[in-house]
């Protein structure tokens, strides 16, 4: 299997915050609308099993988190995973904005983000995003 073919598995953070919601209805807009690029979904605080279990796959891993306390890589980190591309919502120009609703904007915006760190990545085969 090439790089080209690995299906893609986004897990966002989805808090109950401005841009953890951000990220959610992000990942569940990409997901709906371009299935072939986004193979799965999974929101770190709707998990059906172990963390563990759901990133063990051959899937390339875009983890995407809303803000700088970073949830979905700091449990990443705990069972060292390195995601193929890593991305941080408020690092994208969005800005916190406690828990008001995400704008239809905003949205759009970070999915337009993922959506080419996801084929960038894939085309160079590197990872995204990481220190930045």
């Amino acid at each position: 299997m090439t790089d080209e073919e690995l299906p893609v598995l986004l897990l966002t953070c989805s808090g109950i915050s401005h841009t953890g919601q951000l990220t959610a209805l992000a990942g569940h807009s990409l997901h709906c609308r371009h299935p072939v690029l986004v193979s799965r979904h999974v929101r770190l605080t709707a998990l059906k099993r172990a963390l563990e279990k759901e990133l063990d796959t051959d899937e390339y891993l875009v983890a995407v988190d809303g803000c700088e306390e970073c949830c979905a890589k700091k449990r990443m980190d705990l069972i060292g995973k390195v995601p193929d591309a890593y991305i941080i919502a408020t690092r994208e120009g969005i800005t916190k904005r406690g828990m008001d609703e995400p704008r239809y904007d905003e949205i759009e915006s970070l999915c337009q983000v993922i959506i080419k760190a996801i084929r960038n990545g894939i085309r160079e085969g590197s990872v995204i995003n990481e220190d930045r």
